[in-house]
């Protein structure tokens, strides 16, 4: 029997999700239709829980005013927006992977995008998020200057998450391309909460800048910056990942990255674990929409807003078949 999915709302005060309902929760098999309990949950019962509710979903994310603290141009199409938002909400996006949707205020609600968060300060309530202006939804979040809507917290946005909080003591590569330095962010920061060693490596890519300096400075690491697509820049990859002992890396980029990263590592003897940054296009972010869906290996196809994944497959599939 292959791994169980893990679901990452599992636990949280917004399970069971409106996926219950409908018979289609990730990790409990009596809220997938099921007779038996077949679940590798080690918490509080979620289908317990869904009784408790009076059989319902039970927390619903909610949407709040952020006001605009600071907007920042780092390239010509990209700038970070330092927002203020309620502690509680600051509190909990302060992990890897975390990410909200934000739109304009005079927008309507389907121009919500998902955006990664890059630093908290959890104690005045602030958050910084990186913009790349892209399309009609990014580019409407050029023009606010005092509010923005916010819908979150979400923590999804990179995979492989057990193994980044498990890692201590240890030592870690860390590559980031263009917009991927947003999430690389709050990854170097918890990595280096728990005491380990980390080599960072930037691209600026279509961002053109290097804006992850201003939030890891005080961490006292040094950025070295490569053309990843240069044949100088992966010969300088090769080499750190031959030459150096990694017990962990992250690649925050496109799949196209991700998947040469997980071909060079596959070439090691002592393969470190791989964190990679969720690309999947996310909607809604709750598992309704479907189009996160992924297909994993046994064929079954997976909600990639919510279900952290072994990218490794599922990143060859999505690269070979366009």
């Amino acid at each position: 029997m292959g791994r169980k999915l893990e679901c990452i709302d599992a636990g949280s005060e917004y399970c069971p999700c409106f996926l219950a309902e409908s018979n289609e929760c990730i990790t409990c098999s009596h809220l997938q239709g099921k007779e038996f309990c077949d679940c590798n949950w080690r918490g509080v019962c979620i289908y317990q829980e869904y009784v408790w509710a009076g059989h319902k979903s039970k927390g619903v994310r909610g949407s709040y005013p952020a006001v605009v603290m600071e907007k920042k141009n780092v390239s010509p199409n990209t700038f970070i927006y330092k927002l203020r938002v309620t502690k509680t909400l600051a509190r909990e996006l302060d992990n890897p992977g975390a990410y909200v949707f934000m739109r304009d205020n005079d927008k309507p609600k389907f121009f919500d995008v998902p955006m990664s968060v890059m630093a908290v300060d959890s104690i005045s309530g602030e958050i910084y998020v990186a913009v790349q202006v892209q399309g009609a939804k990014t580019k409407a979040l050029t023009g606010p200057e005092s509010k923005i809507v916010v819908r979150g917290p979400y923590w999804n946005g990179i995979f492989g998450q057990r193994y980044l909080k498990s890692i201590k003591d240890g030592s870690c590569l860390v590559i980031a391309r263009g917009i991927g330095q947003a999430p690389a962010a709050k990854v170097i920061r918890y990595l280096s909460r728990s005491n380990n060693k980390v080599k960072v490596i930037v691209d600026p890519g279509k961002v053109q800048s290097v804006f992850i300096n201003e939030f890891i400075r005080d961490l006292d690491y040094e950025v070295e910056e490569l053309d990843l697509n240069s044949k100088q820049g992966i010969r300088v990859i090769n080499r750190y990942l031959k030459n150096e002992s990694y017990d962990l890396v992250f690649s925050g980029g496109s799949d196209k990255q991700h998947l040469y990263v997980i071909q060079e590592i596959d070439k090691l003897e002592k393969q470190p674990y791989i964190v990679v940054t969720n690309n999947n296009e996310i909607c809604c972010g709750e598992g309704i929409c479907g189009s996160c869906s992924t297909r994993i290996d046994n064929g079954v196809r997976v909600k990639a807003c919510k279900v952290q994944l072994d990218v490794r497959k599922v990143i060859e599939r999505r690269i070979l078949n366009g």
